[in-house]
């Protein structure tokens, strides 16, 4: 894993993109700072973003929130052209990734981003989010070891689930197995007893019950006494 360092966006260059972005539909609000951008196509706008976004969590999740609502309003065409010039395409990949983890009944919603997305190689093992870790930081290994899925398909590692709903607060994000059984490890470690209910918490509540069930099993815990009521020790 490498932790890639680029020149950041200013302040004011990230108010001022904030700004554009909720005068397209994005919920964000900025200031119309000073910039030497010009977009008279919002693809290219969204583009400049996803790069961003690397910055800041915040952002990625206006373009998820923006790209689940707003997909419509974006030309595919353009889009894919101008995704295979930026500097790390593969965030566009993540941005459609945790879209279509949102809402992956909706077929035409799919198909138009696994449209922007093809032909996309993951990245060489990098932390998504740049300089939100200090290197062999605690932080940094629990999101080298507990990464989503949505990271982890394109290369990246992260382990930061996505407000899609401000109201609601529901947040999307998806652990697999292997990342799961590192969380159990480590909830272990920092426990004497694991309830399920506790595994469940540390999940967001993302799994069922029956699969916690399954990977403590699969963790080789052992479990004590029956039901509702049991725990489970390293």
């Amino acid at each position: 894993m490498t932790f890639v360092k680029s020149l950041a966006p200013s302040a004011n260059h990230l108010s001022r993109l904030y700004y554009e972005l909720g005068k397209m539909g994005a919920r964000s609000v900025g200031q119309k700072k000073k910039w030497p951008y010009r977009y008279s196509q919002l693809e290219g706008l969204f583009t400049l973003a996803a790069e961003w976004s690397r910055f800041d969590p915040r952002l990625l999740e206006v373009l998820v929130q923006y790209a689940l609502d707003h997909w419509k309003d974006l030309n595919p065409q353009r889009l894919r052209a101008l995704t295979k010039k930026m500097e790390t395409p593969q965030t566009m990949g993540v941005i459609a990734t945790f879209v279509q983890t949102a809402n992956p009944q909706d077929t035409e919603l799919i198909l138009f981003w696994n449209y922007i997305t093809e032909g996309l190689k993951p990245v060489e093992s990098q932390y998504y989010f740049r300089d939100l870790y200090l290197p062999g930081s605690g932080l940094a290994q629990r999101a080298a070891r507990e990464s989503l899925y949505e990271f982890k398909k394109w290369g990246f590692l992260g382990r930061e689930r996505l407000i899609i709903d401000p109201t609601t607060k529901k947040t999307i994000g998806t652990w697999d197995q292997v990342a799961r059984l590192n969380i159990l490890k480590r909830l272990l470690g920092n426990q004497k007893k694991l309830q399920i209910s506790d595994y469940l918490e540390a999940l967001k509540h993302s799994i069922s019950r029956q699969q916690a069930l399954l990977d403590l099993k699969a963790s080789g815990a052992r479990q004590t006494k029956g039901g509702r009521s049991s725990y489970w020790t390293s």
